[in-house]
């Protein structure tokens, strides 16, 4: 749900713009990972078994979504770093903090909890969750405080003023998703979705309806910028 943002091209640019580069999840045998990588998913891993490990990339950053059943039978899952960090692991209710318990189940009471991914590469630790019902599918995260952090919204949730820079920005894209995001300074919205052509087109909004960040293809970068890059 966390979107990167905020590489500025120019001073006169109200908006910050980010090169970005995305890749589908690709299905590798665990052979063909970085060693680091390998030693990573032995580690967690333990006496489980090995599932699929999907890669994945994003801004030039090489990921790995590691899915392996633990020696008592459970389904879990690790995202792990080209370098061998680990990003992010799935846990269940039970194993968050008390405080994030209750959030989870505010936010998503009647609906069936799916996933959540305790993040641990930050300083701070936060959980991504994400529930169903029917055919429907909510995803919100949580701050290790309780704090929610992000909400995924419909289009008709956000302000006017921030609707109508979003529906600027689609023209021909198609919305994939809203996240809404939590902050004593200020709220804001990342919003992702899926041009003409097939590509990624992602940008954040502030609650007052200024574009706050884009991201665009390195050929679209100002030459000055592109050399610095």
């Amino acid at each position: 749900m966390k979107r990167l943002f905020g590489i500025v091209l120019a001073p006169f640019l109200a908006a910050a713009v980010t090169v970005c580069a995305a890749d589908a999840g690709k299905p590798v045998p665990l052979s063909e990972t970085p060693s680091a990588v390998q030693k990573t998913i032995s580690v967690k891993i333990g006496d489980g078994k090995l599932g699929e490990i999907n890669r994945v990339s994003k801004n030039d950053e090489t990921a790995f979504e590691v899915n392996f059943t633990t020696k008592s039978g459970d389904d879990r899952d690790v995202t792990v770093a080209d370098d061998g960090t680990l990003l992010s692991l799935g846990v269940e209710l039970a194993e968050t903090p008390a405080a994030v318990q209750r959030t989870i189940q505010s936010q998503a009471g009647g609906w069936t909890v799916d996933s959540i991914d305790k993040n641990v590469v930050e300083a701070e630790v936060s959980y991504d969750i994400e529930a169903t019902k029917a055919d429907r599918i909510i995803s919100f995260s949580v701050a290790s405080n309780g704090a929610l952090s992000s909400r995924e919204v419909a289009l008709t949730e956000t302000p006017p003023v921030v609707q109508a820079v979003i529906k600027s920005q689609l023209v021909d894209a198609r919305l994939k998703f809203i996240d809404k995001n939590f902050d004593a300074a200020g709220n804001s919205f990342d919003i992702e979705a899926v041009a003409a052509d097939g590509s990624r087109k992602s940008f954040s909004v502030a609650a007052d309806g200024q574009l706050l960040s884009e991201e665009v293809s390195l050929g679209k970068v100002l030459p000055q910028a592109r050399k610095t890059i």
